[in-house]
Formats: structure tokens, sequence, C-alpha cells
């Protein structure tokens, strides 16, 4: 079999990609990572927001310690080669929304598992801040947010100065499978790793998979001094900038995919917001984006390779949690392809059972 020119062809320049080809690189891997630059990406488009505790359950995964480590890691790690802030660590104002979500808060906090990352909480009008809290709330710790556009374009240089990185579309068509390797016009790879994200959905290679796209726009807005200097989640988040900006986020849609910034996704933003800081003059839009999420209809990402062609893999699917959880993912796969260790199970595709011929 000829020699492979590269180790690994990744597709795809999102956050999934772009953590995975540093993690290659870093082990001395040759990798070639290939992307079409779509400013609507979900990475780009993200807030980038870490947070342990999730959802309206404020559900605590059991792996959280370990994706917070791997992740303040990575980040500080990053920060330093790519000379720029990334990171930014602050604590979080969480709005309840109703009776049932404060039995939810009891019982994390009876949880000493959950003590970490549970603040103090406050009744109706006690967090010290005019907040729309009628049914009080609760602080939260160890959160932040990763400035991923930042990140990505860093990366995005730091890849083309080892050329590393090919802008432009890749098609299906365009990859073939050959007895010398997986080729992509002159390049010829021993493997390639589809980082796509939602268009994963298209592949015909892992179209089986069960992607849930989900469509998710935010507004950025102008700081307001009746904002807290924290992060706010109630029906929606909002995160304070370094820079007198905010974002205000997200909408859920899974009918209309597209990355088109709509009226009534900025209507229902605004409303929210007005909701949850009563105080607040009139918001100032300064941008408005969508993006369309790479959810999974397990909640989990999918890590695997294809059942019949090893050489294709994915590491994909890891929707709105994706700044927590792939720096910690991106290791464990990168030692799976090193044949160091299994992936995690409940992420491995072979899950799935599919039998694709």
């Amino acid at each position: 079999m000829q020699q492979a020119s590269i180790d690994t062809l990744i597709i795809g320049q999102g956050l999934a990609g772009s953590l995975l080809a540093w993690s290659l690189i870093g082990r001395g891997r040759s990798v070639r990572v290939c992307d079409d630059h779509q400013q609507g990406s979900a990475s780009r488009v993200a807030a980038g927001v870490l947070n342990p505790l999730a959802g309206m359950r404020f559900s605590r995964p059991a792996g959280v310690g370990d994706w917070l480590d791997s992740a303040h890691r990575l980040y500080r790690e990053l920060e330093r080669e790519l000379d720029r802030p990334l990171f930014h660590e602050l604590p979080m104002i969480r709005l309840l929304r109703s009776a049932e979500q404060r039995r939810f808060y009891e019982r994390q906090a009876a949880d000493p598992a959950s003590t970490p990352y549970l603040g103090e909480a406050f009744g109706p009008g006690d967090s010290g801040y005019r907040l729309g809290d009628a049914h009080g709330g609760f602080h939260q710790r160890q959160t932040g947010y990763i400035d991923t556009g930042a990140l990505l374009d860093g990366l995005g240089d730091w890849l083309r100065d080892r050329d590393a990185l090919q802008l432009g579309p890749v098609a299906a068509q365009d990859i073939q499978l050959t007895a010398e390797g997986i080729k992509l016009g002159e390049l010829t790879a021993a493997r390639v790793v589809f980082c796509e994200g939602w268009r994963l959905r298209d592949n015909p290679w892992f179209d089986w998979l069960p992607l849930q796209p989900a469509k998710g726009e935010i507004l950025t807005l102008a700081h307001d001094p009746a904002q807290p200097d924290r992060m706010l989640a109630g029906v929606r988040w909002l995160v304070p900038l370094t820079d007198g900006r905010c974002k205000l986020g997200a909408t859920v849609e899974h009918q209309q995919l597209d990355t088109q910034a709509t009226a009534r996704a900025r209507d229902a933003l605004l409303a929210d917001y007005q909701a949850m800081l009563p105080d607040a003059a009139p918001a100032q839009v300064l941008n408005q984006q969508a993006g369309v999420r790479p959810n999974t209809r397990d909640r989990k990402p999918l890590l695997g390779a294809h059942p019949q062609h090893p050489e294709l893999l994915v590491f994909n699917g890891f929707g709105g949690r994706g700044s927590l959880t792939i720096p910690w993912h991106a290791e464990r796969f990168a030692d799976w392809l090193d044949g160091r260790g299994e992936l995690p199970t409940e992420t491995d595709i072979r899950r799935l059972n599919h039998d694709q011929s």
C-alpha cells in the first residue's frame, strides 16, 4: 500500500474539528483540515457558555468535573499559544421559572456532588439586582464563556501557518476510498474524520446517525447599566462581554433549518430580555446571527468509525454544550486513534447498532 501523505483529513473547522486537530498535531500527527468558512456556522454563532448544570432540571452529568478540568486546561493552553484572551470565568445567576423548578434546585442542593457548582439561593427580589425573579433563583459557580470567534480565527491562523488548513467546500463525491487511502484531489490520507456539524445529516456514509438539528438565533446588544456584572440565565441566557456588549439567546427552531435571521426570533428575544431586566432601557441591537446546532436525539455526541469502512470516522453531535464537552472528548478520541483506550460507551456510534452496507 502506498504511504499516505497525511495521517488524518478533518472535514470542518468548527470547534470540534479545530480542537481535534490541535490534539492530533500535538501528538505529532500530520493533519489537514478542510472548511468552507461559513460565518453562520454554529460554532461561530455560539456564545460559548460553560455551564455544568444545564437545562430546566439543572442536571449534572456524571463526567462534568472531568469536562471542566479538560476545558480549563485546554483553553488556558490555547490562550498562551495564540496570545489572546479566550476563556472568561464569570459566575451566573439562575432565575427560577416556576415552583417546580425550585424543587429541581433543592434536589441538586441536597446532593454533595453538586456543592462545587451551587451558590446561595435567593427569594423574589433578593438577588441583589433588579431582575424579573418572581420565583427567586440561585447563584452558580464554575461558569464562564469562550470567545469562540477569536478561538476559531486564532486556530485557523495557527493551522494555516502549518499548511494544515484548506479553505473551500468539500462534497462527498470529492472524497474517494481507494486501496492507497482516502483521496481528496492530490491529497492522500489514511483516514478522514467528519466534523461538519448538522450537515452530517447529508453525508452518505453517516446520514443514518440520529441527528436532530436545531436552529438558534442570538442577539448582540449594547450593554445596559441595569444588567448584572455576571451571566444571567432564565428563559434565555445573557452573557456580558468584555467590550461593552452582551449576547442574548437563544431561540430553538427545528423546522426551518437555515442561517437566516428572523424578525420573529428578534422580537421573542427582546421581549424575554425586558422580562428578565424590567428596569433596563429598550435594548440596542448591534447584531443578529443564526446557526444550526448539531443536536442528537439522545443528547450524546457521535464518535467512532463507520461499521464497514473503518477509515471513515465521525466526531460530531456536541450540540449546545460543545464548549464544555469537546476538549475532554477530543483527548479521548485522539487516544483511541492512537490505540490507547476505548471510546466512552455512551458516545460510541456502535451503540446505535446500524448495519450499514
